[in-house]
């Protein structure tokens, strides 16, 4: 029987499509811009910011994309977090990296905070859980909740403490304390935890509530004391340090930490930046890292993000 065509035709005509379709699949793939940008809404240092700078070193292995981390801090987060709601174009280009105290608090404690967590954002991933520490100067003579509750009775208003910003989850979190004791405590709010946790190494305030994975570094060098882990359970990493709710009934605080993009970005571009974290969070070394952290993975996606953010939001609602 003889063929209309030389065997070999077709395995040339194979050859010579593969790269186009190849390349038409690449094209179909990569939706995001060759330079990516993480908006963290809080100064440098915070675990935000921590979190966000291990997720932008690792994803550039599952994207075509340059990470850049960004920090557009003030107000709490609501400048940052405004900034990214505004952000124009809706490419891809542009990404949110907050937390729960920012999205669903400040929209109920600020009358004008520039955004909406549900209208203005599309929900990507979560990060990670990270409990609250309370620290102390190491001249502050208390080693204690119970020590700081006696000094601040002794001399109500005298010591002061810090927080990353008016109505941040620090703020929050010791202004019950003070409520639930009945005692004073002088508030010193700062654009951020970092600088809030300097001033606290220097001698200039005498407490800080800070995440874990920012205040680390500083206990571990011995350079601050913690007085107790604002969790339910003992902290892996400080495991001698003991809870605040044994002494102060309900002083627990978590945040956790998340990734939005503006909303109006394309579903292609959300699904590749998820698909592209789920990736980073299955790397053993970034479960080690969130460990080290004293924080745990947070592994879900757009649905539950939103589900979270949405109760969270009317709890505080």
């Amino acid at each position: 029987m003889t063929l209309p065509f030389p065997r070999r035709r077709p395995l040339a005509i194979a050859l010579a499509v593969a790269p186009l379709l190849l390349s038409l699949g690449a094209l179909a793939q990569n939706v995001l811009p060759k330079t990516i940008t993480l908006v963290v809404p809080q100064a440098a240092g915070g675990s935000n910011d921590v979190f966000a700078r291990a997720l932008g070193a690792r994803l550039p292995k599952f994207l075509e994309s340059s990470v850049v981390v960004e920090n557009r801090q003030g107000a709490g987060g609501n400048i940052g977090s405004a900034w990214v709601a505004r952000s124009a174009p809706r490419d891809g280009s542009v990404w949110l990296v907050t937390v729960n105290s920012t999205q669903t608090v400040n929209p109920v404690l600020y009358s004008k905070p520039g955004f909406d967590p549900i209208a203005d954002f599309e929900p990507v991933s979560g990060i990670a859980l990270v409990p609250h520490v309370l620290l102390a100067n190491n001249n502050v003579p208390a080693n204690s909740m119970a020590d700081l509750l006696a000094l601040a009775r002794k001399e109500p208003g005298k010591y002061s403490f810090g927080t990353a910003g008016n109505g941040t989850f620090s703020h929050l979190l010791m202004e019950y304390m003070k409520h639930a004791q009945k005692v004073q405590l002088t508030h010193v709010p700062y654009k951020g935890v970092a600088p809030a946790l300097t001033d606290l190494i220097g001698g200039q305030i005498s407490y800080v509530i800070s995440t874990l994975p920012a205040a680390l570094p500083f206990v571990k060098s011995g350079q601050l004391k913690p007085i107790a882990v604002l969790s339910l359970t003992r902290s892996t990493v400080l495991p001698n340090v003991p809870l605040a709710n044994d002494t102060v009934p309900g002083m627990v605080g978590e945040l956790w930490v998340a990734v939005y993009a503006p909303k109006g970005t394309s579903r292609e571009a959300v699904s590749q930046m998820r698909s592209a974290i789920a990736k980073v969070q299955a790397l053993p070394d970034m479960d080690e890292f969130i460990a080290a952290q004293g924080a745990v993975p947070l592994k879900i996606g757009p649905a539950e993000l939103l589900a979270l953010t949405r109760s969270e939001s009317e709890k505080w609602g």
